[in-house]
């Protein structure tokens, strides 16, 4: 079967899925970038969309991001009691209990933290004495170098610092994102996560959008002809398809929502 061409056909055929699987990265996807990462919101429209998605029969809705799973329910202001999945820190967490179940052989070890305290005073030193305008982020398996809103060589030096710093300790992960360097602990990724909510709903179609190098891991492992993978913005992707910005994504949603509407009043 060979997937269909357009965009607009494409979720046109996961609308009339059996079980359907929209999940979204939020970051670059459902909200515009900000200078200060906790003054992210959700573009308008967006998370409206999803909770239209999430109210139809057989329809599993997911915000997936490298944000912890706290601060991603309080940049998306979903409520604990909302049938939207939130997967965070790539994979690593999630509020939907069998997808932690089954990212359970990818937690944090002891090692793996002893390792992550080491990290994390190095890099806190670095960024201290030789880039004080970036910003760090500290998780509960990573720490991230905030760089959006610095110049341009003083955010390359910054990242290529960090980085090169970070390989100095074995184990260590490197993410690199838009204007973010995330070093991590962890074992989980966005792919294994998503893969897992997938097979627990026993979906047959599953759509995703992803602006960042680690929904790269999404995109590989969604290769079933019925699958939807949206790249947002520019760069080389595994997806299918790309749309320009955020308000393309909501449009994409909201016809999704309409779509799975009308084949839910028909089915």
């Amino acid at each position: 079967m060979t997937p269909p061409t357009t965009l607009q056909e494409a979720l046109d055929g996961a609308a009339a899925a059996s079980g359907l699987l929209v999940a979204s990265d939020f970051d670059g996807v459902l909200a515009p970038f900000d200078v200060d990462p906790m003054a992210v919101r959700a573009a308008p429209g967006g998370i409206e969309a999803l909770r239209a998605l999430a109210g139809l029969p057989t329809t599993t809705v997911a915000v997936v991001s490298g944000r912890d799973l706290d601060t991603l329910r309080t940049l998306t202001r979903l409520g604990v009691d909302e049938p939207i999945v939130l997967i965070g820190s790539h994979g690593a967490e999630s509020s939907d209990d069998e997808v932690r179940a089954a990212m359970e052989a990818a937690a944090v070890t002891a090692v793996d933290r002893q390792l992550l305290e080491s990290l994390t005073t190095d890099i806190t030193r670095l960024i201290s004495d030789r880039h004080p305008s970036a910003a760090l982020e500290h998780k509960a398996a990573a720490i991230v170098v905030h760089t959006r809103g610095l110049p341009p060589d003083d955010a390359d030096a910054a990242i290529a610092e960090a980085r090169q710093l970070a390989l100095t300790h074995s184990g260590v992960k490197v993410l690199k994102g838009k204007s973010v360097l995330e070093l991590t602990v962890s074992h989980a990724d966005k792919g294994s996560a998503v893969t897992a909510l997938g097979r627990a709903r026993d979906v047959t179609a599953r759509v995703y959008f992803g602006d960042d190098v680690t929904d790269e891991d999404v995109f590989t492992r969604m290769t079933r002809p019925d699958d939807v993978t949206v790249k947002v913005g520019s760069g080389s992707t595994a997806a299918r398809y790309r749309v320009e910005d955020e308000t393309a994504v909501v449009a994409a949603l909201h016809r999704l929502a309409s779509a799975r509407r009308t084949a839910a009043a028909t089915s």
